[in-house]
């Protein structure tokens, strides 16, 4: 039988005669005169510039098998009517590589299209080597990404991130993997017969969906409203489902720009708690992408997941030709994934958390929710939804629908008349929730599963969801609602009600992981909060300074505090972190939100680098500010004093585990699995640590993301997260 490497070499070529593909690119295994791949006949010969007695014996050779070769030109030279050039693998040695690939794709591009045309012009050099003269390379050659199927570092992409190629190939299952994705068109349905490959194969094939609608602005989205929605009924019926089948699930819909998550995972655990068999759709996720999707609470299991992501993406998949090839974006195929799950699953009710907005969100092809939520509006995705509260109350008003009970906290004045006047245009009746502590009349103060004072509203928005739908469910004769009054500006306010022992259960058992969460790892202690816009960093800072306190106040010996950060996205990171200096860290760290480092570093990843660099200059240019104020200093009552004075030490790390790994400097046995590998770091960095060594215990605040907390979490709570 033949060696490993020449099976996978005739393996490659199978695949791709069978695939038809348009070109292969073949890359030599080891040498070349005596490699399998040279069993090749034809191609052609351009070259680098080479070491002299290289280019000697490359010359010689060219001669020998009559075969012209060029020397490429430098890539600065091809840039006479271009910009520098941004190439999508980092490092000075690229250039000479993307000079070699641009000759490779230009030549063949003649050869295939223009067969008649002859070479460009060269020159020979003083050695007698033909030099290849540059060309104007075209906005499709300079816009090119190198391998996006291998270089994911996006940090939305986190379970399908992998190691550079080189190690990527550890089974013959992978191999074959690899081989089944060079082709033209990757095949849904004989992939999952690999034994053990269904699941990653289901993350794999994620990738090859867009993760957003591209250049969606605010008037963008508003033109293509109508477009938008028929494009998704089209493939949702392409999925085998229809709008009447939704109408079953018997959904709750959430939006709202702070809390809806909370509110909707209140939700589910009250209605849960009665009984009832749920779904939950929200997003993003933390860790692993079934988050996304869960049934009584709990992620889908891989098993159920590649079942039913392989109907679905099959489905899709089998009927795209018939629709000019096009696939829908990766949030719509996860909303419609979702759908097709609860219905197979049978769920008694579905809560489902809009992504964005609401009057063009795909969730919003739902007809007939049994009622809805809007939490807390503020200011966020100004690109879509506009940069005032005004439209981007406008926005979330349109998940209101004819006849069907809506529901929202205070809101301000601004946002308010505008819901007010989507529900009149909807023929929705709304209500506004009375705060949590009206509902206490004849029970004792609530204790809340999800810590923070904000969460108040969002319990009594859950609460009032959650009874809304029990009302409906269970008393359908009743049609009437609970006793209302009418403010000053005409807005309905809900009565509250004496919640069950049940609802009040419910609230205390509530788990939503990211948000307002502790860990305590021995002497190291972990807030965790996915804050990303202004009020909800306002609320996070609240509860930490609260919380904090408390763990202070325990504290055998002193404490020392630091934040990790990281923002992405179009977030104002320097605002963000103007709300965070009050709290007086000792150490302010950054990084990007990659779990781990990767072997190579791409143009993603330094452009992350580069805006933790440009977070660690913000945090500075607030503190040197704050310092003048001399009037300033925080005294938390029971704890050590700290004062506005004292300077914070910064420090910028390439991922979450090695800023995690020296923060807790070996004090937490979470992260000393030893295949984890620590990486080092300048002596420099390592004489800062001291405060850190010498501290009775650790307080780490981790926000700015959920990609940020969803990737610490990955290390430290992989219990949770296996």
């Amino acid at each position: 039988m033949l060696t490993h490497f020449r099976f996978f070499t005739i393996l490659a070529f199978h695949v791709f005669l069978q695939e038809k593909v348009d070109l292969a690119v073949i890359e030599v295994g080891i040498g070349g005169a005596y490699d399998c791949t040279n069993i090749i006949s034809q191609g052609f010969l351009p070259s680098v510039k080479q070491p002299e007695d290289a280019m000697v014996m490359l010359r010689s050779r060219a001669k020998e098998m009559s075969c012209p070769l060029w020397v490429c030109p430098e890539l600065e030279d091809y840039q006479e009517d271009c910009g520098p050039f941004h190439l999508g693998l980092a490092g000075q040695h690229q250039r000479s590589n993307a000079s070699l690939a641009l000759q490779l794709s230009h030549t063949w591009l003649q050869r295939r299209c223009l067969p008649d045309k002859s070479f460009p012009f060269t020159s020979v050099d003083n050695t007698g080597v033909l030099q290849m003269t540059a060309f104007k390379p075209s906005p499709i050659m300079v816009k090119v990404d190198l391998w996006p199927e291998f270089c994911c570092s996006m940090p939305q992409e986190r379970e399908t991130q992998q190691p550079c190629l080189n190690n990527w190939c550890s089974t013959p299952h992978e191999h074959v993997r690899v081989a089944a994705r060079l082709g033209k068109n990757y095949s849904t349905k004989t992939a999952p017969q690999i034994p053990g490959m269904e699941y990653q194969d289901a993350i794999y094939t994620l990738k090859t969906l867009q993760t957003s609608l591209g250049d969606s602005t605010l008037e963008k989205v508003q033109e293509n409203y109508q477009l938008q929605l028929q494009a998704m009924r089209g493939f949702l019926e392409r999925a085998g489902l229809t709008v009447e089948e939704l109408d079953q699930l018997n959904i709750i819909h959430v939006t709202g720009t702070k809390g809806k998550g909370s509110t909707c995972a209140f939700t589910e655990q009250i209605l849960r708690s009665h009984g009832f068999r749920t779904g939950f759709y929200s997003s993003p996720h933390l860790v692993q992408v079934r988050e996304r999707i869960r049934i009584n609470g709990q992620p889908i299991g891989e098993e159920l997941f590649t079942k039913y992501f392989w109907q679905v993406y099959g489905r899709l998949d089998e009927t795209k030709n018939a629709h000019g090839g096009t696939m829908l974006t990766h949030f719509r195929f996860f909303t419609i994934l979702a759908f097709h799950v609860f219905l197979q699953e049978k769920v008694d009710l579905a809560v489902i958390e809009v992504g964005i907005g609401g009057t063009y969100d795909c969730t919003n092809i739902i007809r007939k929710p049994w009622v809805c939520g809007i939490a807390s509006l503020g200011i966020d995705h100004t690109q879509i939804l506009g940069d005032t509260i005004e439209k981007i109350a406008w926005h979330k008003g349109g998940i209101f629908k004819p006849g069907v009970p809506a529901f929202t906290v205070k809101q301000p004045e601004d946002a308010m008349v505008m819901l007010r006047s989507r529900a009149k245009e909807m023929s929705c009746p709304l209500w506004v929730c009375p705060e949590l502590d009206d509902y206490q009349e004849d029970c004792r103060p609530f204790c809340l599963g999800l810590a923070g004072q904000h969460q108040r509203s969002n319990a009594s928005l859950a609460l009032q969801l959650s009874h809304t739908w029990l009302q409906r469910r269970c008393l359908p004769a009743d049609k009437s609602f609970p006793f209302t009054s009418v403010d000053n500006t005409g807005v309905l306010q809900m009565t509250a009600f004496k919640p069950s022992p049940i609802m009040v259960k419910g609230l205390a058992d509530t788990e939503w992981p990211g948000r307002n969460q502790t860990l305590k790892h021995g002497a190291v202690t972990y807030f965790l909060d996915g804050a990303h816009t202004m009020r909800s960093m306002q609320a996070c800072v609240h509860w930490f300074s609260d919380t904090a306190a408390q763990h202070e106040r325990n504290s055998s010996g002193p404490v020392a505090r630091v934040l990790l950060f990281n923002a992405t996205g179009e977030r104002d990171a320097a605002a963000l972190l103007k709300q965070l200096v009050p709290c007086h860290f000792d150490f302010a760290v950054f990084c990007p939100s990659i779990p781990e480092a990767m072997a190579s570093c791409n143009a993603d990843q330094q452009n992350m680098l580069t805006r933790c660099l440009d977070n660690e200059r913000s945090w500075h240019l607030h503190n040197s500010l704050g310092n003048n104020n001399k009037g300033t200093q925080l005294l938390i009552e029971g704890s050590r004093q700290l004062v506005a004075e004292k300077k914070t030490d910064t420090l910028v790390f390439p991922c979450i585990l090695s800023a995690l790994q020296w923060i807790t400097q070996g004090r937490d046995s979470e992260l000393a699995d030893p295949a984890q590998r620590v990486l080092p770091v300048k002596a420099s960095v390592v004489a800062k640590a001291a405060p850190l060594c010498d501290a009775a215990e650790i307080h780490i605040l981790i926000t700015g993301s959920l990609y940020l907390v969803g990737g610490a979490l990955k290390h430290l709570d992989t219990a949770s997260y296996k």
